[in-house]
């Protein structure tokens, strides 16, 4: 009976002595680290001619994330507002009838809260 008793005291111990290492804290997995990231206007133009025009933002994100904001007016289209990656973005101006010069900033941000990248687009009168 003894004999039982000991062999149970001591599985007992055993199974403590495992469950507390197997119960160490995880350190967790690794933080996510930020690509470089940069934006730029494909051929450095940013005069449009009155007659309107076409841009390309090239973003080059790794595999981060990255989203873009402007003023929202008719006579400029993004097609695309966010995103990931490396991307060539378009962006089309339409013809200035107005008879003034017109300027529209673009701004294009990444995650990570990395430094965004803001672009001053000019369209002749």
């Amino acid at each position: 009976m003894k004999t039982i008793k000991y062999r149970w005291n001591l599985l007992l111990f055993v199974m403590l002595i495992a469950l507390s290492f197997s119960c160490k804290k995880e350190s967790g997995s690794p933080r996510p680290e930020p690509t470089p990231f940069s934006a730029s206007i494909e051929g450095g133009q940013t005069t449009v001619p009155a007659s309107g025009g076409k841009l390309n933002i090239l973003i080059s994100a790794g595999a981060d994330g990255w989203w873009v904001t402007s003023a929202q007016i008719d006579w400029l289209t993004i097609t695309r507002m966010y995103g990931s990656g490396d991307f060539k973005l378009p962006v089309t101006i339409k013809a200035n009838t107005s008879g003034q010069p017109r300027v529209i900033s673009i701004k294009v941000n990444p995650t990570f809260n990395l430094p965004s990248v803001t672009f001053t687009v000019n369209q002749d009168k």
